[in-house]
């Protein structure tokens, strides 16, 4: 208990020390109630992506996602009211009134430890390694790794996410709906051969999606043939000399508001190497949305019929 108090008060700013006591409180229930891997197995309880146990009984009621693709799967779930707080990074207008605890891997712990959340969702390796769990652990804050990289993970995460706030019927009928799309992309532009391309997940230096990913799965619904597919691990640096050699017909360009996309793409032109790149050179630079095709979540099928329909003219790519 002294270990307990000590951290607690140790982050707290002058603001909020008045509050210490209510805080350590409340930071003690949930390191005696609802600490993750503390929960025996059984049918009431989920295994986060670490294997860290978590009960689904009581459900979540206060939850922070530092995670964006999470948090765009519980409002998919209609459990946005669950979440007392988002991150920079979460522009949805239904987040708008919630406040921000920063970042995602560098969020405020003080304001983490004032929240007093019942679930802290993450990705595993935020915050420098473990300091970031550690010190989760140290305040009694239950948090749950969620490593979401390919449509799989999705899948697990929602139906997870789904039995942990009470709804799990709700996440059978997103992860069923979000598949839904994804075929429907694919029926689209059946018949047609796919566009080779280079998805641009960073311009300097370049890295781009590998096989196995979320990304890289959307490519493929929507008639895109990733030319790294053959890469080894998921998001690969590769050097332009690379992508020149590779000769995508198009290169997929991501970009924060697509009324930025005409100036992103000619700032891609004039750089040098990258204009060395044929479809570079000749203009065969497609720009999408950042946010839509960045998150795991429950766009992915939204993301693959833009695809369909901006290379293959697939105005078919709806849901049936």
């Amino acid at each position: 208990m002294d270990r307990q108090r000590a951290a607690v008060a140790g982050l707290l700013p002058e603001r909020l020390r008045p509050f210490r006591r209510l805080l350590l409180a409340a930071s003690l229930l949930l390191a005696t109630c609802a600490r993750g891997g503390d929960v025996a197995e059984g049918p009431d309880a989920v295994a986060d992506d670490l294997g860290r146990l978590h009960s689904a009984s009581p459900p979540r009621s206060r939850i922070v996602s530092l995670v964006p693709s999470a948090t765009e799967t519980l409002l998919a779930l209609g459990a946005g009211d669950r979440l007392a707080a988002r991150t920079r990074y979460d522009e949805q207008a239904a987040l708008a009134s919630l406040p921000s605890v920063g970042g995602g891997i560098d969020p405020s712990l003080e304001f983490l430890a004032e929240l007093a959340p019942d679930l802290v969702v993450l990705w595993p390796a935020a915050g420098s390694g473990a300091s970031l769990t550690s010190r989760l652990d140290a305040l009694g804050l239950a948090w749950y790794g969620a490593r979401i990289q390919a449509t799989e993970d999705f899948r697990r995460l929602a139906r997870n996410l789904g039995r942990l706030t009470g709804v799990p019927g709700r996440a059978d009928s997103l992860v069923a709906a979000v598949d839904d799309d994804l075929a429907a992309a694919r029926t689209a532009w059946a018949g047609r051969s796919p566009v080779e391309a280079a998805y641009v997940v960073q311009r300097d230096p370049p890295m781009t999606a590998g096989p196995g990913t979320f990304l890289d799965s959307v490519l493929a619904a929507g008639g895109v043939s990733n030319v790294f597919a053959d890469m080894d691990g998921p998001w690969p640096m590769v050097s332009l000399e690379e992508v020149v050699w590779r000769d995508p017909d198009y290169v997929i360009l991501p970009v924060a508001g697509l009324g930025s996309a005409e100036r992103a793409a000619e700032r891609l032109a004039g750089s040098p190497g990258w204009r060395a790149v044929p479809a570079v050179a000749a203009g065969r630079i497609a720009t999408v949305e950042a946010a839509l095709f960045a998150r795991p979540g429950p766009r992915m099928g939204e993301a693959a019929r833009l695809l369909a329909a901006l290379f293959h003219g697939a105005d078919r790519a709806v849901r049936p």
